[in-house]
């Protein structure tokens, strides 16, 4: 095995497993919990946006997508057809697809769903009235439930992923 190969496996798996977890964690705990908190839920999600949490969360996601593009082009020959059709091509292919809808849903629906309803929360303070309050309340419940049932779809996409890649090469 050659070092570059080795250096994208680990960059694959490491950054895989924390994309993969950093989903389900914010799908099953952290959103509901955040929810369950009410207006006060925005300043968790103003605070996680500070840290950086909605551009380390694509960068893992694109590090482990392009690290296993690279992977399986190499492992099936330049997508030779007979390793693309095997059992372990089709689960590798079917975990590479889970994950690039994963990463598709994530960036297209979930992460402007998150970003528009933590702005929304930091300007409802600055309201004039109560009708423009309760217009904002509203619109942040809206983006909140798109952006988690995007998160539960992602989720469920990596897990997919991740049972697919975990059991390809004994299929």
């Amino acid at each position: 095995m050659d070092l570059l190969t080795l250096a994208l496996r680990l960059v694959h798996i490491v950054a895989g497993a924390v994309w993969v977890g950093m989903a389900v964690f914010t799908a099953i705990f952290l959103v509901p919990a955040i929810q369950d908190a009410g207006p006060d839920g925005g300043k968790v999600m103003a605070a996680l946006q500070r840290r950086g949490v909605l551009t380390v969360l694509p960068l893992l996601a694109l590090g482990t997508l392009l690290s296993g593009i690279w992977l399986y082009w190499r492992a099936s020959v330049g997508l030779h057809p007979g390793y693309v059709t095997s059992r372990v091509g089709l689960a590798f292919g079917l975990g590479g697809v889970a994950a690039l809808v994963a990463y598709g849903v994530g960036i297209t629906v979930m992460r402007p769903a998150m970003l528009r309803a933590t702005t929304l929360a930091q300007v409802l303070g600055e309201s004039t009235s109560e009708s423009e309050r309760e217009e904002h309340v509203a619109a942040i419940r809206r983006l909140r439930a798109r952006g988690a049932t995007a998160g539960r779809l992602v989720a469920l996409l990596l897990l997919v992923a991740a049972a697919a890649m975990a059991v390809a090469r004994y299929l």
